[in-house]
């Protein structure tokens, strides 16, 4: 069997070209692969931050809940306060009078 020249150099030319397809596709992978390291870093550090937001956040609403909550206390204390002024009040001034004068 005898194998020319040409196909020699064309089987060469087409595993050279393999080779550098596949090399050239491997080094495009592993520079995306870097590539999405480092935006994950950067996201990483993004998501750190605002979490630390939320928490700064979730702190302040705990203290307004709290002032919330003593607020709503004295409210109660000043209505049973009331009440009681009412209930005087009543006692001061005696039963509403008759519209009709009994006889």
């Amino acid at each position: 069997m005898y194998v020319s020249v040409e196909v020699i150099t064309m089987l060469a030319t087409a595993a050279a070209t393999l080779v550098a397809i596949v090399s050239g596709f491997g080094w495009m992978i592993a520079r995306m692969d870097a590539r999405f390291e480092a935006q994950d870093v950067k996201l990483e550090l993004r998501f750190d931050r605002i979490d630390r937001r939320f928490e700064r956040v979730d702190e302040r609403f705990k203290r307004i809940n709290e002032r919330f909550d003593r607020v709503d206390q004295r409210l109660r204390l000043v209505e049973l306060e009331m009440t009681e002024v009412k209930i005087a009040v009543a006692r001061l001034e005696g039963p509403a009078p008759r519209l009709m004068a009994a006889r």
